[in-house]
């Protein structure tokens, strides 16, 4: 759903990978709320999944919203990580 865009999906030891989230109403009358699906994909392909929401969106707005998932790089991993939306649903109110 082009309703919801990745800015950025970022690994630190404290938090793991965190997915930076944004969900632009396109309504011009009705409030948003959205209901997603976050895969992480490590950098040894295992994969990771967190369901989230991001509610009460104005309409013609955004609002952002943080996803994360708990990983502990293992010594000497090298590669990339990956985030990735699926399941969106949005209900209008």
């Amino acid at each position: 759903m082009r309703d919801i865009k990745i800015n950025g999906c970022t690994y630190s030891s404290a938090s793991g990978i965190t997915a930076k989230l944004t969900a632009t109403n396109s309504s011009a009358s009705q409030t948003s709320d959205y209901s997603l699906t976050v895969k992480f994909t490590m950098p040894e392909g295992d994969t990771r999944t967190r369901y989230t929401s991001i509610m009460s969106v104005p309409p013609n707005s955004s609002r952002t919203a943080d996803v994360s998932t708990i990983y502990v790089a293992k010594p000497g991993s090298t590669g990339t990580f990956r985030c990735s939306v699926t399941n969106v649903s949005r209900t209008s109110r």
